[in-house]
């Protein structure tokens, strides 16, 4: 990175870090809440952090796609950034940021696993913990590392059809926008959505580490190829006076 894609990547950790911050403030703060009123006045039998601190996360890092590449690129490019600059300094604010999402949702259940065993609750659980070893986190963190880099593959490529087209031909190409994000979660059969996509194609739902690491990376490598293609041609323009 030269010095002007470290200031754009260094603009979007400074704007985005309150939100990000926030975010994982409420959503521990809730997993707490729901899982002291659950014992309280019940049975905790299954992962809290599974249920409620997978999907969310995801959608947050498209959003994040989204915005790096549809709001602030054609800003930096405004202000004389070129696009190869601007598009590096995006991603080195998105890769970073997929890593340390996928680092606090592991960390989530090394906490709530941490909860569990310290007030004795592991024995209401109905079914094994997800997280049982280093190697069971390592392989939480390696999976949630590519799939939220899936989602923010799909926020940028989302962002930038709807730079280019008419947002009915946008919207109509959602599906297609959005295949690295299912892409990778079907690689990696994760819960419901990888789930559901590796039924759908006939495909049996045991998930594989190795094989969703090879699938998942080559699709990553398609998805920034296309973003880097399209943003090329983006007709942005030079603000001036």
């Amino acid at each position: 990175m030269n010095a002007t894609t470290w200031k754009v990547t260094r603009t979007l950790l400074r704007r985005s870090l309150p939100l990000a911050g926030w975010y994982w403030v409420i959503i521990y703060l809730v997993w707490a809440l729901v899982v002291s009123l659950i014992a309280r006045f019940g049975t905790v039998e299954a992962s809290m952090w599974q249920n409620m601190g997978l999907q969310a996360p995801r959608w947050f890092t498209f959003v994040f796609g989204i915005t790096a590449i549809g709001a602030y690129l054609p800003m930096f490019v405004a202000q004389g950034v070129t696009r190869r600059d601007a598009l590096i300094g995006a991603w080195g604010f998105l890769v970073p940021y997929a890593i340390g999402f996928a680092t606090l949702t592991t960390a989530g259940f090394g906490l709530e696993r941490l909860t569990l065993d310290v007030f004795g609750l592991f024995d209401g659980l109905t079914e094994p913990y997800l997280v049982g070893s280093v190697g069971d986190a390592a392989a939480i963190w390696l999976e949630h590392s590519l799939v939220n880099l899936g989602y923010m593959a799909a926020g940028a490529l989302c962002a930038v059809a709807y730079h280019q087209l008419h947002a009915w031909w946008a919207t109509l190409l959602l599906p297609l926008v959005l295949l690295p994000a299912f892409a990778v979660e079907t690689a990696f059969r994760t819960e419901w959505t990888g789930v559901g996509f590796a039924r759908m194609l006939g495909l049996d739902d045991e998930a594989h580490l190795g094989t969703g690491a090879v699938l998942a990376l080559p699709a990553l490598l398609v998805a920034g190829a296309v973003t880097w293609l399209l943003v090329r041609r983006l007709p942005l323009k030079k603000i001036t006076g």
